[in-house]
């Protein structure tokens, strides 16, 4: 079984470095960009959220990451993310914001 494991974990051949272009999507929105996310992970679980805002053309302006101590859920780690992530705009004095999260059920409770 270890030399199973080993075998999973170890390259056969050297793959050569290839450049891969990546590209930012901001939708043709003309205004600040604000992703986030949440997260569990860990023995024990522990919840965290991070997010960024980044202009219409791509640029980095403001991050922010963070634990929640004493939980393991992720519908808050969720919630919490974008609650920083408007905080955030609102001390940033942005007027126009478009917010992008993985979690459908989250924007569905905001809505």
């Amino acid at each position: 079984m270890v030399e199973d494991f080993t075998l999973c974990f170890t390259a056969s051949y050297v793959d050569p470095l290839i450049d891969r272009f990546i590209k930012w999507n901001n939708n043709n929105y003309r205004c600040i960009i604000l992703n986030v996310d949440g997260s569990c992970i860990g023995s024990p679980i522990r919840a965290g959220f991070r997010g960024l805002t980044r202009n219409n053309s791509g640029y980095y302006l403001s991050g922010y990451y963070g634990i929640i101590h004493g939980s393991s859920d992720i519908k808050l780690a969720e919630l919490y993310a974008i609650y920083q992530g408007l905080i955030l705009a609102k001390d940033m004095t942005i007027g126009e914001l478009v917010c992008y999260s993985d979690s459908l059920h989250c924007i569905n409770l905001i809505k």
